[in-house]
């Protein structure tokens, strides 16, 4: 299930809290509520459920209990990470039960990127959400960077190797089979734009009664 927290704004990150507890849910809940940003929240009370949920929201972030019954939030971790489509979401572990040192070594060894002890201290929270979702952002914007330079390189590579170029008109032959000019073809397949001017060998081969000086 899930609910609006909105101030009358577009709602900004999608936050999902996973807790086989009511009231647990409903504390985070409270304290987001209290809080000045927009988040839209998505409730489960079992990690399997969070797991279909987390599949197709892909929310910024996931808040997850460490003991529950059909799927301890370690497990949900590693279900998490082992799935292309939701390994980069990144969570913190929230728990009562296991909280030594230990406990949080074993959350971060997971994939955990955080984890924060119960009862849930709304300031601690607040804080760990904001850095989480500042580095949530971050990374979204590196991936889209990467794609970007992803899709650069492909372009790069479309020029790269042999090209049928006919010996006397210079034209390209296409993927498709059609013959077209240099230019056309060097344009489509790149950023590249071209200016056109003469050299100084064509011109004295096409004005040869002109005396004009080409600057080197």
């Amino acid at each position: 299930m899930s609910l609006s927290i909105s101030k009358g704004e577009p709602k900004k990150h999608e936050i999902l809290i996973v807790d086989d507890d009511p009231g647990h849910i409903q504390i985070i809940i409270n304290y987001l509520e209290a809080a000045d940003e927009l988040y839209k929240i998505y409730q489960a009370l079992e990690g399997q459920k969070a797991l279909s949920i987390a599949r197709v929201k892909k929310p910024d972030l996931i808040i997850t209990d460490w003991d529950m019954p059909d799927l301890s939030g370690i497990e949900l971790i590693r279900q998490l990470k082992d799935d292309p489509e939701t390994q980069d979401i990144l969570v913190i572990m929230a728990t009562g039960v296991m909280t030594s040192s230990k406990n949080l070594q074993t959350a971060l060894d997971a994939g955990a990127m955080d984890f924060i002890r119960k009862p849930i201290d709304k300031i601690e929270l607040i804080a760990r959400i904001k850095s989480m979702l500042v580095l949530s952002d971050s990374f979204k914007e590196i991936v889209a960077l990467n794609k970007q330079l992803q899709t650069a390189l492909q372009e790069v590579k479309q020029l790269s190797g042999m090209l049928p170029i006919c010996a006397n008109c210079k034209k390209i032959r296409s993927d498709k089979g059609y013959w077209t000019q240099i230019e056309d073809y060097i344009r489509e397949h790149s950023e590249a734009r071209f200016t056109h001017s003469i050299c100084p060998e064509c011109y004295a081969e096409y004005f040869p009664d002109d005396d004009v000086e080409f600057l080197e």
